[in-house]
């Protein structure tokens, strides 16, 4: 029996110290757990390098830069200057694009035609038309003829060159092909009403010179006044984008036609100066600019 009670009492301890290091070995456990790792950065925390780098992507898509070459040029179109005539030649009025190549000969405008010759009057894309309509009194403006300043008025005002101030006035250049092919009639219409209308071709291209005009009238053989509008502001006033342009201006300053000067089949400026001197209204008030 007092045999029976030692065994008993030997399981009694070695279940004790069982369970002891157990509970050692789970307090161990526990603690290690709870202890941070050395190399482990702290999740809660956003890491410097991502949080940075997602801040200055939202800058990016967010200060208004363009994000490609689209957006920052876009794709142009094509131009409304393609016209059968030929563009009119930029001057100091507006900005000239052949500076930028640094030519030395007349320059073209951005704007090409067929023959690539482009007035001052031609606008910047965007800009608004402020040039006058049919009907409309004709201000005053400047422009050289012969190396002498004069300006419209004093033009409408020469009893010498018109009988009541009616003038007609066709853009022109010695460079452009188109002209090549009006010149000599707009000269011959020049000396058919000569002391009654004034004819003149009217030059608003970047480059002439007085001296260049008078050596190429002279090999020419033309006889019309020639006037230099050196800072486009004629082409302005009547919105002329190409040369052979014609204006039509009655005795009271006022524009009767601005369109074709002709064609081998239609007189359009020419019918129109008959009308206008018949105190008639000018049945075709306007053609499209065609050189």
């Amino acid at each position: 029996m007092r045999l029976l009670h030692v065994v008993l009492l030997g399981f009694g301890l070695l279940a004790l110290t069982s369970c002891s290091r157990t509970q050692e070995q789970q307090l161990r456990s526990q603690a290690a757990d709870d202890r941070p790792l050395a190399n482990q950065p702290d999740l809660h925390e956003p890491s410097g390098v991502h949080s940075s780098g997602h801040v200055h992507a939202e800058h990016d898509h967010t200060d208004g830069h363009p994000q490609n070459a689209h957006e920052a040029g876009g794709h142009q179109g094509p131009t409304d200057a393609d016209h059968h005539g030929s563009p009119l030649v930029a001057t100091s009025s507006h900005e000239r694009h052949g500076e930028s190549h640094g030519r030395s000969e007349p320059q073209h405008r951005d704007h090409a035609g067929h023959n690539g010759h482009q007035h001052s009057g031609e606008q910047h894309a965007g800009e608004e038309s402020k040039h006058i309509a049919i009907g409309d009194k004709v201000p005053d403006f400047e422009v050289t003829i012969n190396g002498k300043s004069l300006k419209l008025s004093d033009l409408q005002d020469n009893g010498s060159l018109t009988e009541d101030g009616t003038l007609v006035l066709t853009f022109w250049c010695s460079f452009c092909h188109s002209c090549r092919h009006v010149e000599h009639r707009l000269d011959e219409l020049a000396k058919q009403y000569k002391g009654k209308v004034g004819v003149i071709a009217l030059d608003a291209s970047a480059g002439e010179t007085t001296d260049g005009v008078a050596k190429f009238v002279k090999k020419n053989k033309l006889t019309m006044p020639i006037a230099l509008d050196a800072d486009g502001t004629a082409a302005d006033i009547f919105g002329v984008r190409v040369t052979t342009t014609t204006v039509v201006i009655d005795g009271n300053g006022v524009l009767r036609y601005c369109g074709q000067f002709g064609d081998d089949q239609h007189a359009f400026a020419t019918d129109a100066l008959k009308a206008v001197l018949a105190g008639e209204d000018v049945r075709l008030e306007k053609t499209g600019h065609k050189g």
